[in-house]
């Protein structure tokens, strides 16, 4: 991933720098109008997300042994939020997260076929270079090959394997249930230096390069992995990025790196990303397991009693902020980092579903609101996340996250997935870009009853360098008849935009972001 700009010292204005002058404007285009799907045609499944006024929990219950308690049913949790009972409506046992009996041992990750793990988790490995000093990155490189070593050759689940670098996000394996091409994946990998920790240290404009180049990382992972339904575990070998006081920072910025962290951590929960990270370096201070009741109870208590209610990033724009926030958790000052890489994957293996409508129906503002799970059965322990930020669909639309999202995704090394898009030249330098209708959010919103959805549409042509030569990006506004089934994949949502194709253009990148709830997907248009 190529350094984007120079910063002067705060610089999330980069979302406006790198394609500067955004050409905003409204065009309204018609969706192609089909009949209704056969009725041999299965229902898609719900996409849950907090804006749907549905929150969707992925919790883990462990004995006083740290084992997986099984067996458990809906009466046996309660939930809260802010201190308030929920009703649950929604449940599922962890014997529902499984692959599908048909799915076959090593097949390729395939975006294009959504249901290919049916609800089974996934785990994705990140191996942080950006933000550990190079002395301890060969140690996390053997750990994550010790803890592979120790898998069998057929995973469990499919596995990812990517590194962030000084100067780069890249994939060095797609998912795949076979050990040893993750192994190769691993052992033909060189460690990078991290130049921008070895000079930014703590401060300067490198340590805001580290922060913005990991929080791009994060968003890449979610937006890539978002058509895939189950939870994804995310176990981050390496320290994370630095940590900031908003005290520190101008107001301006302060609210601009807030509402950037806010954002990213809506686009983690909304794709059930559950982020583990271990810490290889030797002389981290930090979490711990809890490994006793005692420690259990100080830190229920010590939780509830140091203000677990207020904003996670209010105090500190911190990296260890984000596990708990997401359900997971972060570990340092451990030697045993295999093993600590193994636990987290064992503990995103097995987990119950829980989905509940929140009573409060306020969505004004983006207050964290936090969350606590209980089982009723002696001696277990509850993960899930702490909580969720209302008023996610406001931030979504926001210019700062919109431009942001564009920025990241077209440059990204991966491609996002979360709408499904493909792109059809229809001659000179006009491109057709279809949308599977089922990924937008329709409305009507019209007199006649039409069906209505916004998204932002940019095309930008590529050097082989991953430089932007060109780019147009449109608000533009799809309709469908009231009688269109908006729900079917059958249907699209059709876009044409005019993207030209300067001297050195190797590949053109087309994206569409959905308005209202910041899903986005990506196609890549290869030249001859």
């Amino acid at each position: 991933m190529p350094r984007r700009i120079a910063f002067p010292f705060f610089a999330f204005v980069f979302a406006f720098l790198l394609l500067p002058g955004f050409p905003f404007k409204m065009l309204v285009l018609a969706a192609q109008s089909q009949a209704a799907p056969a009725a041999a045609e299965p229902a898609p499944k719900a996409v849950f997300r907090v804006q749907s006024r549905l929150v969707v929990l992925d919790v883990v219950v462990t004995d006083a042994q740290g084992k997986p308690v099984s067996g458990l049913t809906r009466s046996d949790f309660t939930v809260f939020e802010d201190k308030q009972p929920q009703s649950i409506k929604f449940f599922e046992q962890p014997t529902v997260h499984e692959l599908p009996a048909q799915a076959k041992p090593n097949a390729p990750f395939n975006a294009e076929d959504t249901h290919a793990y049916g609800q089974s988790p996934v785990t994705v490995l990140v191996l942080d270079e950006l933000n550990t000093h190079y002395a301890d990155t060969d140690f996390a490189k053997r750990s994550l090959r010790q803890f592979l070593t120790s898998r069998p050759a057929l995973l469990n689940e499919p596995t990812m394997l990517v590194v962030v670098g000084d100067s780069k996000f890249h994939l060095l394996q797609n998912f795949t249930r076979n050990r040893d091409a993750l192994l190769a994946a691993l052992e033909a990998h060189k460690p990078s230096y991290s130049w921008k920790l070895e000079l930014g240290k703590s401060i300067g404009p490198e340590t805001v390069e580290r922060l913005d180049l990991s929080i791009s990382a994060l968003e890449q992972i979610a937006e890539f992995t978002a058509r895939i339904p189950g939870r994804k575990n995310m176990v981050w070998v390496g320290q994370g990025f630095p940590s900031l006081d908003p005290a520190g920072l101008s107001e301006t910025d302060s609210k601009t790196l807030t509402d950037t962290l806010q954002h990213v951590t809506d686009t983690l929960l909304d794709t059930r990303v559950t982020l583990y990270a271990v810490d290889p370096t030797s002389n981290a201070v930090g979490n711990t397991e809890i490994t006793d009741e005692d420690q259990l109870a100080f830190a229920q208590y010590a939780g509830e009693s140091a203000g677990r209610l207020i904003d996670p990033f209010n105090q500190q724009l911190d990296f260890d902020r984000l596990g708990p926030v997401t359900g997971g958790r972060v570990l340092r000052g451990m030697n045993d980092i295999d093993q600590q890489i193994s636990a987290s994957v064992e503990m995103g293996e097995h987990f119950y579903t829980i989905g509940y409508t929140p009573t409060n129906t306020n969505d004004a503002g983006s207050a964290f609101r936090h969350i606590t799970v209980a089982c009723t059965k002696p001696g277990t322990k509850v993960m899930t996340r702490d909580g969720y930020y209302a008023g996610a669909s406001a931030r979504q639309k926001s210019a700062d996250n919109v431009a942001y999202d564009l920025n990241n995704a077209v440059t990204a090394d991966l491609l996002f997935t979360a709408l499904h898009i493909r792109v059809e030249p229809i001659g000179g330098d006009q491109y057709t870009v279809h949308v599977a209708a089922p990924g937008l959010t329709w409305s009507s919103e019209t007199s006649d009853g039409q069906h209505v959805a916004h998204a932002e549409v940019l095309g930008a042509s590529l050097s082989a360098k991953n430089q932007v030569l060109e780019h147009t990006l449109h608000t533009m506004t799809a309709t469908a008849k009231p009688d269109a089934n908006v729900h079917s994949p059958s249907l699209p949502a059709d876009f044409t935009i005019s993207l030209t194709r300067p001297k050195g253009t190797v590949r053109m990148r087309f994206i569409v972001r959905d308005t209202s709830t910041g899903s986005m997907g990506s196609f890549d248009l290869r030249l001859p």
